[in-house]
């Protein structure tokens, strides 16, 4: 082997608690046997290689390369040994449990994600409307012949459950954005069109870089995508209103 029995049980050793039993073990591998060295200098003297420097050199330069190729494939053996524990130890878990453990791990770590719609994107110094948005139902875009604009609240295709009308089409544009970031209840709109601009412009980019960077963090603790929506949809209310 081109890894040591010590390396090769390292992490094994270490993860019961026996350490100390690694020195029992050889630090040696195939390319620190001298027969081995002897064969391959044979070899590029057979292939034309004169100078046994520039032999010897050769050797030592593929060695070293082996050594880091082999232990980069251990590497990476090591982690993916830790993800399946891992994994088998979080699985057993409900998604709330780790939506918990990953809101933790973003409130120490990642506190940028934790900015919410209001106060922070709303400027209080300038006008605003408030809407009362339904508890349920899918926003769309409304917009008629008579110049009439708002958002639409559909269950399903057809079943309507409520209609907003706004002062202007940004407001229904942030009022969408806003429902879809996981808002709902009485939400704050800027009443000036230019500022609704503005507002859409700069929370649509930040729950874009949210939604990404969330979607990593818990894909960091189960590859099962189905289970990484619940965890996702236990995540956005703690996210959104605070843990509780």
């Amino acid at each position: 082997s081109f890894l040591s029995e010590r390396r090769l049980r390292e992490m094994a050793y270490r993860q019961a608690g026996e350490e100390d039993e690694l020195d029992n073990l050889s630090d040696t591998c195939e390319l620190d046997m001298p027969d081995r060295r002897e064969l391959d200098d044979a070899v590029l003297e057979m292939l034309g290689i004169r100078s046994k420097a520039q032999r010897q050199q050769m050797i030592d330069e593929l060695y070293d390369y082996l050594r880091n190729f082999f232990e980069q494939i251990r590497q990476k053996e090591e982690k993916a040994i830790a993800n399946k524990k891992k994994g088998k130890k979080q699985s057993a878990m409900r998604p709330n449990e780790i939506a918990a453990m990953v809101y933790e791990e973003i409130a120490e770590k990642h506190g940028r994600l934790l900015r919410r719609y209001y106060p922070e994107f709303i400027d209080k110094s300038k006008p605003f409307d408030t809407y009362d948005i339904p508890s349920e139902g899918d926003p769309v875009p409304f917009r008629d012949l008579f110049k009439s604009q708002g958002v639409q609240f559909r269950k399903g295709k057809k079943a309507h459950i409520a209609f907003i009308k706004t002062a202007n089409p940004a407001q229904a544009d942030l009022i969408i954005l806003v429902v879809k970031s996981g808002l709902r209840g009485l939400i704050r709109i800027p009443h000036e069109e230019e500022e609704c601009f503005n507002i859409l412009k700069e929370y649509e980019n930040f729950v874009k870089f949210r939604d990404e960077r969330i979607r990593e963090l818990i894909g960091e603790r189960t590859a099962d995508e189905a289970f990484q929506d619940k965890i996702y949809d236990a995540l956005m209310p703690l996210l959104i209103y605070g843990k509780r």
